[in-house]
Parts: structure tokens; sequence; C-alpha cells
């Protein structure tokens, strides 16, 4: 689900915003201290609401590609790659490179997970991967193209036959086309609505390197052409929500798959699980920047508790943009402190199969009734045992009781609430702005 851009844009903001707000053509610059701290410390709130409003509707693929940068390092040579689209998680354009670790979670399913990065911030990005019974392989949202992802793929079976991208989001379709450009005989399968921004109308080959040689229909069961794969893993659609983006009514979808053979639920962002140890990908100085108390604090020593402190302030900022207990220091220009509190909030929220707050609250607020309508569908159709989202932890051993009870809320929205302190100055002024574009576009 996400809105990709959106997230890297105020996570991004998040690292510079409160060491550059106090610029000399702003009044914080006063030369009363009282009323300057008070001036400095509006401007920042005010800039970063400022941002939430014109990042709110910016959720799609950039298309032209720019020339890469180069760097120079000693870094493994088969962990690095060159990003040819601009975006705003590392690197935003040209080389960089990125550890691929290889799991296999049941009989013929694999998972491949690398590191998003968005600033000192760290969230897993998972690829899942299936043997077919033919012995080619499926592959479900390619992660970075790095030769060591290409190589822990390719040593899963004997050639990959089919790429799928499984919905909108940057991060899940922008290495589509290096997979193409690798796996040039494979056939790709896109979930509806693929669209391109800021330009609209770019066409597939521009986008995924090669026309899309099928669409995902709403289900596997519907009909009409169906992939060849569509007996070993099943699927179902979901229409998330609809924004105005550049001008053009854009629904969002997500295509969910069900391995048979291994009773796998394959999603994207519909759910997930935060764990309480921090993920082994993430890297040790980006979680001790983020567990200091004040950003004007020193650098704390490596110890298992200062990267779990860093690992669930991690947490708390990708979930929730701007989280309650996150707060500009009244006495200290430009520096942010954590209270005490956050910890409480990262336990309600961790540990446990959830709807991740950006989802519930941008995407699935608009049309609950049609979120409902998949989610019965999910769990009518498939008995599944384990659950592989993109993101956080996998595999969750979590079955169809489970999966419905994370989606209460639907019905209910005081049901499952989330910290409303939390919600405040991130996500509710966002999905408030959505929403209300939506609404008067349909007036």
């Amino acid at each position: 689900m996400r809105f990709t851009l959106l997230v890297s844009a105020l996570c991004f903001f998040h690292v510079i915003s409160f060491q550059h707000n106090c610029l000399p053509n702003h009044r914080c610059s006063s030369t009363s201290l009282d009323a300057s701290q008070r001036d400095c410390t509006q401007h920042a709130l005010q800039t970063r609401r400022n941002l939430i409003r014109s990042v709110a509707s910016v959720a799609a693929t950039t298309l032209a590609p720019l020339p890469s940068y180069s760097v120079t390092n000693n870094d493994d040579e088969r962990q690095k790659y060159t990003q040819q689209f601009p975006t705003l998680f590392d690197p935003i354009i040209g080389q960089s490179q990125r550890k691929t670790i290889k799991r296999q979670i049941a009989p013929n399913i694999w998972v491949l997970e690398q590191s998003l990065i968005l600033g000192p911030l760290e969230t897993p990005l998972r690829s899942t991967v299936i043997k077919l019974s033919d012995g080619t392989l499926w592959v479900h949202a390619p992660v970075a193209p790095t030769q060591e992802f290409f190589e822990l793929v390719e040593e899963c079976g004997d050639t990959v036959s089919n790429i799928v991208v499984p919905t909108y989001a940057l991060e899940h379709k922008i290495f589509a086309k290096d997979a193409v450009k690798r796996w040039s005989n494979a056939n790709l399968w896109t979930s509806p609505g693929q669209f391109s921004f800021p330009f609209r109308g770019a066409s597939d080959t521009v986008v995924f390197g090669k026309i899309v040689d099928g669409v995902l229909q709403q289900s596997d069961t519907s009909e009409g052409v169906q992939p060849s794969w569509s007996q070993e893993i099943q699927y179902e659609t979901l229409a998330a929500g609809t924004f105005d983006i550049g001008g053009i009514t854009t629904t969002l979808y997500e295509t969910a798959f069900y391995h048979v053979q291994s009773k796998s639920l394959i999603v994207t962002d519909a759910v997930a699980q935060i764990p309480a140890e921090p993920n082994p990908l993430n890297t040790p100085e980006n979680l001790l920047l983020v567990s200091k108390r004040s950003t004007s604090d020193p650098m704390p020593d490596d110890t298992p508790q200062n990267r779990r402190i860093g690992w669930e302030k991690n947490a708390l900022l990708i979930s929730y943009f701007f989280p309650e207990h996150e707060e500009p220091d009244p006495n200290k220009l430009g520096v942010v402190t954590w209270t005490d509190g956050w910890h409480e909030n990262f336990e309600a929220l961790a540990g446990r199969l959830i709807v991740p707050p950006v989802v519930r609250y941008l995407l699935y607020a608009q049309n609950p009734q049609r979120v409902e309508r998949w989610v019965d569908r999910v769990v009518s159709r498939w008995d599944f045992e384990r659950i592989v989202p993109a993101h956080w932890e996998a595999p969750i051993m979590a079955g169809r009781n489970e999966f419905k009870s994370a989606f209460r809320f639907l019905g209910d929205d005081k049901i499952d609430a989330l910290p409303s302190e939390d919600l405040r100055r991130g996500l509710k002024p966002i999905s408030d702005i959505a929403l209300k574009t939506l609404a008067s576009m349909d007036e």
C-alpha cells in the first residue's frame, strides 16, 4: 500500500526539518530568544504541515531515467546496483548497494529480503519466489537488481518464467524493469491500474521494459484469460482507495496471492507484523542515531539495548510519520527530543498482525465496505497457515481468523484503535485532506 513517495518525503523531511528551519529570512531569527524559540517551533510545525499538504496526492512512479552517479568504495560488487529512476529512498538516483538475505519458508517457496532506506530510517523490503510444478520460478515484487539478488533467485529453480508486480506502490514496481532485462523470456503480470507520474500514459516499455503480458483481474475465478500458474497460485485483487493524482481520479490496487502447496498467503502492504527485535539488515549506525533521546545528544554506545531503542523509534516514525512523543525541544532551537511514553506506543503497535496505520487511515478509510468484501473473499476461499507480507516480519504464522481479526476496525473504527496522539499530527491530517479531496471530486 503505501504512498511510497509520501512516506519517503515525510521521513526525509523529519531528518532535516528541525536542523534547517531557522534560516535568516525567517522570523525565528529574532533577537528575542523567547520569541524566537516560540516562532521557530511554530514555523517548524507549520512547515511540516505544509509538506503534508504538498505531497498528499503523490503516490506513483516517475518516468525518465537519468544518468547514474558513480560511487567508489570497497563493498561487495555483487551487492551493487544502479537505480535508473529517481525516487526519494536511497540512493535517490544512481549507484548504491544492498545486501540480500534469502530464506526458505516452506517447500518450494523462498523470501529474499533487502533494506529500504529513507534517510536514517530502514524497513525490510521483500520479494517472494515460488518454484512452480514445471520447475520454473514465479517472482513476486522483485527487489533491487544486484547480482547477489539475481543469483539467489536463480538458485531456486530452472529459470524465471513469471514476474509479478502486485501493486501500484513504487518500491514494489520500480525494479521490475531490471528483472525483465535479466529474465527477458519471463512473462510480466501486473495488478490493475498501473500508472505513471507526473507524466501519465507512458508506455509499458518505458515503465517496465516490455509490453505487459497480462493484467490480473479481480480474481483467478473471473472470466477471461488467466495466467498459466493460476491453479497453483490463486489470487484476489483489492481496489484499495481512489485519489486525485495529477488531476486524474486514480484507484490504487493490491493483489493478494495464495500458494496452494504451502498454504501461504502473499500480500504486499495489506497487513504486517512489526517484530520486537531489530531486523538483521538494519544498519547499526542508523539504529543508534535514531535511538538518541535528543538530536543534540552524542552518539550512544553500540549495545543491544540501544539498537532495540532505535528499532522501536524507527518503527514509530515509519508508521506514523510524526509520532506522539517526538517533540521539538522548547528550550533548544532546532532540537527534537523524545518524551516518555514512546515505548508503550511501540508495544501497542508491534508483535501482532495489523493493518499498517498508513494503509488503514489513508487507503481503507475511503470505502471500508469494499475492503471488507475483499477480506471475506480471502478468508472464505483460502485456508492459509502463514502470511508473507512485503514489509516487516515474515513469515507470520497466522491463518484466516487472525487475518479477519486484523480488519475488525472496518465495521467500527473505535475497535482496535491506535493511539490518537500518534495519529493526530501525521496520518489524520493527510487522511482528512485525501477524503475531502475525494468528496469534492464526487460533487
